[in-house]
């Protein structure tokens, strides 16, 4: 899966570019990452829907088993911790999944 563009909020930005591809049936994990702004961030989805089976933590890590072959489309948005908070999001275009070789 690859970031379909590169987003910062002057000082808060999604610093992950890519993320590797799952697989049906076998577990997935990636952390996304941020950087600037005030720790710690909060990560949702803003739109759109992650791949059957995976889900993303307020963490910011993508975890679980894929069920399901198919592409999707999704927006993750973090939040910083400062007052007033400063958000950034990204979206991600497809999010392919795989059937297992």
């Amino acid at each position: 899966m690859t970031f379909g563009c590169s987003t910062s909020n002057s000082t808060l930005s999604i610093t992950s570019s890519t993320l590797s591809k799952p697989i049906v049936g076998k577990a997935y994990s990636v952390q996304l990452l941020a950087s600037g702004g005030t720790a710690p961030y909060i990560w949702s989805i803003q739109s759109g829907v992650l791949p059957t089976g995976l889900t993303l933590s307020s963490a910011g890590l993508i975890l679980g088993t894929p069920t399901t072959v198919g592409t999707w489309t999704f927006t993750v948005l973090v939040t910083d911790s400062s007052t007033p908070t400063k958000s950034v999001a990204i979206k991600v275009k497809g999010a392919h999944v795989s059937k297992p070789l």
